[in-house]
């Protein structure tokens, strides 16, 4: 009986625990914009009721899939001032009293998943919720993927033209120079031509002498 009874107790915190956390689990809403309209980011974590939350802060996600977050501003509740975390190179802004946020002439750089975190008291939960923002006129991750490969293809099939051009040239100017014939291919393979009158009578002024003898009468 008191096993059971533990088991259900068990059970019962488990339950419990499951519908708490799933309360606390990030809403996610889309925003579309274009560049140069000003855009604004509703903070998506829902208030617990009854909860005095000590805090609302904004971050932007550096990388998809990724943890690391990038702070944009904090401002204590329920009216404290407005900080901005060092290092931020854009302007934000909270929207007067609410948890929303203004950006400003937004670019392409803008576009990603933002945080809106609400930081609880000792003994409650911390809620979140995720704000993406989409650019339309802006190329996507994926566009830019395939850009850049198409501008690596071409770069690899323009050095291959260039090496077989190359190549072409240096193999004809060889097999060119084998093929042409040599000097004494050119007189063993000439036609015999008969010979003229004057390359007779050349033969014969510069052929050998004949021995003359002088008389001397007395």
């Amino acid at each position: 009986m008191y096993r059971d009874h533990l088991i259900f107790t068990l059970l019962s915190l488990c339950v419990c625990l499951s519908v708490e956390g799933a309360a606390t689990r990030e809403t996610i809403m889309e925003v579309k914009s274009v560049t140069g309209e000003d855009s604004i980011l509703e903070c998506m974590a829902v208030y617990k009721e009854g909860v005095e939350y000590r805090a609302v802060r904004w971050y932007k996600v550096l990388e998809p899939m990724s943890s690391q977050l990038s702070g944009l501003l904090t401002r204590d509740l329920p009216n404290g001032t407005t900080r901005w975390y060092a290092g931020l190179d854009r302007e934000v802004e909270l929207l007067g009293e609410s948890r929303n946020i203004l950006l400003p002439n937004v670019t392409c750089g803008d576009s990603g998943s933002y945080i809106c975190h609400l930081a609880a008291p000792v003994g409650e939960q911390n809620r979140e919720g995720k704000v993406v923002l989409t650019v339309t006129d802006c190329p996507t991750e994926k566009q830019m993927t395939d850009t850049y490969l198409v501008i690596f293809a071409s770069a690899v099939l323009m050095l291959a033209l260039l090496i077989f051009l190359i190549s072409y040239g240096s193999l004809r100017n060889v097999l060119r120079d084998r093929s042409r014939p040599t000097k004494k291919d050119v007189l063993l393979d000439a036609p015999l031509k008969p010979l003229e009158k004057k390359d007779l009578m050349l033969i014969y002024t510069l052929g050998p002498k004949s021995s003359t003898t002088k008389h001397i009468c007395v």
